[in-house]
């Protein structure tokens, strides 16, 4: 009797073990793909910041030479992302 119940007692710490580490694999998969999204866009983000910029130096240096209509048009890509 005593050895079935240390028998029970490994096998249910190592259910427990096995459970908790798949738990831990599967948050840290969830996590990682969470991150690789966030980093997508902010690559996309930081791209349409650049654009952004671009075009707004082009609005200013038109102003500044006091040129008339119409302004530059935006650079090509820049209203493409939702």
């Amino acid at each position: 009797m005593d050895v079935s119940i240390v028998v029970a007692s490994i096998a249910g710490t190592v259910a427990l073990a096995s459970a908790m580490l798949a738990t831990t694999q599967a948050t840290k998969a969830r996590k990682s793909g969470r991150t690789e999204q966030l980093e997508a866009k902010l690559d996309q983000l930081t791209a349409d910041r650049h654009l952004l910029y671009l075009w707004n130096r082009q609005l200013v240096d038109h102003i500044y030479r006091g040129i008339g209509p119409p302004p530059p048009q935006p650079p090509p890509g820049l209203f493409t992302n939702d």
